[in-house]
């Protein structure tokens, strides 16, 4: 499995916002964070529209972390950002005809597999990444 660039620059972004008390700019965090502007603004509009991150415009304005880091967790992020959770075809939505299903057993191996990635993931917070 592959995380997206999405998802990459949804936490790196999580925590820089995380490590500021103030709100920063898109500009800032794209500079800070080596990423493009515009790919930036995708994932922090993503980022908003799930209300963990408060955008205000003007020239005051600039994002910051919308919840307390702890209520964050990365589990939640990387299904937020991620389009497909799909290991292999059969796990898609609308999976194409497999000659091997229903008796392939590769199916309920990898959705365990997953179940334990995401319940790692589940279990830290945005402050685990943020602690000294």
């Amino acid at each position: 499995m592959q995380l997206t660039v999405s998802s990459d620059i949804a936490l790196r972004t999580l925590i820089y916002l995380g490590q500021r008390d103030a709100p920063v700019t898109i500009s800032e965090v794209a500079e800070e964070c080596g990423v493009s502007k515009s790919s930036l603004m995708k994932v922090v509009m993503t980022l908003v529209g799930a209300n963990l991150v408060l955008s205000e415009r003007g020239r005051n304005g600039g994002i910051c972390l919308a919840q307390e880091a702890g209520n964050i967790s990365i589990g939640s992020v990387i299904r937020l950002m991620e389009n497909s959770l799909a290991l292999v075809e059969c796990m898609k939505d609308s999976p194409s005809g497999c000659p091997l299903l229903p008796s392939c057993r590769l199916k309920p191996i990898l959705n365990s597999a997953q179940e334990a990635f995401f319940s790692t993931l589940d279990n830290h917070s945005l402050a685990d990444l943020l602690k000294k």
